[in-house]
């Protein structure tokens, strides 16, 4: 999914935009604990679709097991990307583990800038989504200001 672009936005693209990002950055973060704890994801996994999906859920039960139990030694503070109260993101260490063995890599573009139809209206739907009954208390609050939230409390 793209964002839109340019900077004259209305609030309601915004609020889209910042919530494809929090998407975009949640489950960059969950693959890349993912891919930086367990050696299997860092490579292309040479199996059949049922023994990957297996490979998947086995591992994502552990890592929640761990999360649970063993939290400050398996995710370390600083480890997992996190948002500033200004809301920069600060990247986690995770980066650093799988990223220096090889695991994730920056893509380079490997088609053309063209968005299609079908992919607009999709986009469309889930800004009306963000804006409605998606929304989250803080998203507007958070828009209006920039990227920062002027109440304290909000855990975004």
């Amino acid at each position: 999914m793209k964002p839109y672009p340019g900077k004259k936005l209305t609030e309601q693209q915004r609020i889209y935009n910042y919530r494809l990002s929090r998407g975009r950055r949640t489950i960059e973060n969950a693959f890349g604990i993912l891919s930086a704890k367990w050696r299997i994801f860092r490579r292309p996994i040479k199996a059949n679709v049922d023994l990957v999906e297996l490979i998947v859920q086995s591992t994502v039960c552990l890592h929640n097991y761990l999360r649970l139990t063993e939290n400050a030694s398996y995710t370390p503070e600083g480890f997992i990307d996190c948002e500033s109260s200004n809301g920069e993101v600060d990247p986690g260490d995770w980066r650093k583990e799988a990223v220096d063995d090889g695991g994730m890599r920056v893509l380079n573009r490997i088609c053309g800038n063209r968005y299609g139809f079908e992919a607009r209206c999709v986009r469309d739907d889930f800004k009306e989504y963000f804006n409605a009954e998606g929304q989250v208390p803080w998203q507007l609050e958070y828009v209006r200001n920039c990227g920062h939230l002027a109440t304290q409390g909000f855990d975004v």
